[in-house]
């Protein structure tokens, strides 16, 4: 993050290398609802590589299962942590801390400061969740 400052969240007993984890988690949720909609599809072909594959003890469907559910429930977690952080604003706040657009390009109904409150909020309620806390 060469470009892009920590948060100071000392206040709320977050250091900043569990902030930069925090915030790393955050930003994988694109990934996480493409992923999550990839092992949702029920059309999946065999990928042929000319390889010989193992044949070891297994249950795809029941891999694909647990991790769609780790999956959903890391976007949920994110999801919710933004609503009890911002209330109406919270798909702003989503916005901001899972791609990084600025309050300024955003038609937020609060003022910059709040809004960076609220999102440091939405970071100690994270961590909170997580257990760092």
């Amino acid at each position: 993050m060469p470009n892009k400052r920590d948060l100071r969240l000392e206040r709320y007993s977050i250091g900043k290398y569990a902030y930069r984890e925090l915030h790393n988690f955050c930003l994988q949720y694109p990934e996480k609802k493409r992923r999550l909609r990839e092992l949702e599809s029920p059309y999946k072909s065999p990928q042929i590589t000319g390889m010989p594959s193992g044949s070891g003890p297994g249950d795809p469907t029941g891999r694909n299962a647990e991790r769609a559910s780790v999956l959903s429930g890391d976007i949920e977690l994110i999801e919710r942590t933004a609503a009890a952080a911002a209330g109406k604003d919270a798909l702003w706040l989503l916005k901001n801390v899972t791609q990084g657009i600025a309050w300024e390009y955003m038609p937020v109904s609060c003022g910059r400061r709040k809004f960076y409150d609220m999102r440091r909020v939405f970071f100690y309620l994270l961590a909170q969740s997580k257990g760092y806390v």
